[in-house]
């Protein structure tokens, strides 16, 4: 059998026909000096199914915002694919794990380190399901993003590595030549050595809108982390007889599924004036009534529901400062909360915190939740960054985008205490005329702790209003920070 590196020089000398691409964010364009250098990404772009037309989803999240590590790890559960998502539960859960005994072996830095799990589907038809998971870790310099690709076969009810996809060894051992073959031609940033045939490094394999099939590297795997994701593509006759007989299938379900043109996505409308509640119903007015307002992180998720019904119950308005990604899988959820008369805000597309990004991605986070949730409604007027992180250039893409930024002035604590009293308790005690009361919808003691803080804080005589309601006729600026409202008369 030939050797990789022996492989490799066939191949060079053979002239096979390679497409390689590093891809970038896009958004609102700002003059910084940290603008990221890009290629042309049109080859090894994935066609993503969207998750709002796949049945019985929900997205399920793992989340921690203490103050010396933040989690956000958001993954899909499919009703008809169960394996799948016990498979994702299992693989997430076990990265929360080693993040958490990882942090806790390290020196405090200046910022606290973070993980971020977000995911996208590649294929949801034809009996295969195949789930893009992204995993993002800033330990205090930059973040790194690694990839990784499950693949489910519904008839077989079997989980999938993206090595899978391969038909055995030999096959693996060829395309990683062909990829080393195509890094040489890059220049001599590519670390072509770091290239083996092995199945973990082969962990993301998908296929392009033409049936290539596109191998991706994590950060820093196979080129400098500075270039971000690196991606080639084999083209189709070429991939075709390495692939294994589910290989194949997945490439015909995913040519199959592939529209024949992409339609662009649609602008956002036009967000509420300054000052607008933007929610229905007649506004209270908080100069002369005692209002809190009442707000929920990370969803919309499998909660939900459950907490319009308890609001509903109680006559609570309240805003959902709601993540781009989890509205995208679950956009009826959506729809429901601002039928209910509660007010949806923008928590960033993926809850990475943006005091750790520069200027560019920032702008993708809030820009894309914008234009997400203006497809469904009015696009919103208002931003809670994540973790509270808000910089100079956070502000910036605010004010850009019309968007005031809302903080808190009472913790509940409800996403990481699992005690329903004690988050109960921390509402009612602490609640003043004008609070901003912080929390989250997939909370572990939320459900339990909102009925009683409900009770508590309606017998002292107080109204739950959206955010806006706060501020009355002063309204709101962009690019301001908020974080309480107006103090009525305690009476």
């Amino acid at each position: 059998m030939l050797s990789l590196t022996a492989m490799s020089r066939l191949l060079r000398s053979g002239g096979i026909a390679l497409l390689v691409a590093i891809t970038a964010g896009c958004g609102v364009a700002f003059p910084f000096e940290d603008e990221p250098t890009t290629l042309p990404a049109q080859p090894t772009t994935i066609n993503f199914v969207a998750p709002s037309a796949v049945g019985g989803l929900s997205a399920q999240t793992i989340s921690d915002e203490s103050g010396d590590r933040h989690v956000f790890v958001s993954y899909p559960s499919i009703a008809s694919a169960p394996e799948l998502a016990e498979k994702l539960r299992q693989t997430t859960s076990a990265t929360v794990r080693r993040f958490s005994k990882d942090t806790h072996a390290r020196p405090k830095a200046l910022a606290p380190p973070e993980l971020n799990v977000g995911w996208q589907l590649t294929a949801a038809s034809g009996g295969v399901f195949g789930v893009r998971m992204r995993t993002g870790l800033f330990t205090g310099d930059q973040w790194r993003n690694s990839l990784g690709t499950l693949w489910y076969d519904q008839d077989a009810r079997r989980v999938h590595d993206s090595a899978d996809l391969l038909k055995d060894g030999h096959a693996l051992v060829t395309l990683a030549a062909i990829v080393q073959n195509r890094l040489w031609t890059l220049g001599p940033d590519m670390k072509v050595d770091a290239v083996k045939p092995d199945r973990a490094m082969f962990d993301s394999l998908n296929f392009n809108p033409h049936g290539d099939l596109v191998a991706e590297f994590d950060d820093g795997q196979v080129a400098p982390a500075r270039m971000g994701r690196i991606a080639v593509a084999v083209p189709k006759q070429e991939a075709a007889p390495l692939l294994s007989d589910f290989g194949r299938r997945t490439m015909e379900v995913v040519d199959s599924a592939t529209p024949g043109s992409i339609p662009g996505t649609p602008p956002p409308e036009s967000p509420p004036a300054p000052g607008d509640p933007g929610v229905r119903g007649t506004s209270v007015n908080c100069a002369a009534t005692r209002c809190v307002a009442l707000t929920f992180d990370d969803g919309p998720g499998p909660q939900t529901d459950r907490l319009l019904a308890i609001l509903a119950e109680y006559d609570a308005r309240a805003t959902f400062f709601t993540v781009g990604a989890n509205a995208e899988a679950q956009p009826a959820l959506l729809r429901r909360i601002i039928d209910a008369g509660h007010l949806i805000a923008n928590h960033s597309w993926s809850h990475r915190d943006l005091a750790t990004l520069d200027i560019h991605k920032i702008s993708d986070e809030l820009s894309r939740t914008q234009m997400m949730i203006g497809t469904v409604g009015p696009a919103p007027a208002l931003l809670r960054a994540p973790y509270g992180g808000v910089t100079a250039k956070v502000v910036t893409v605010a004010r850009a985008l019309k968007l005031s930024i809302v903080g808190w002035s009472l913790d509940t604590a409800d996403a990481r205490d699992p005690d329903p009293a004690a988050v109960a308790r921390r509402a009612i005690d602490g609640a003043h005329p004008g609070s901003v009361i912080l929390m989250h919808d997939g909370g572990p003691a939320t459900l339990a702790a909102l009925p009683k803080l409900l009770k508590g804080l309606a017998a002292r005589g107080y109204a739950f209003v959206s955010v806006p309601e706060l501020y009355g006729s002063r309204g709101m600026e962009p690019g301001q920070v908020y974080g309480t409202g107006t103090a009525a008369p305690a009476h």
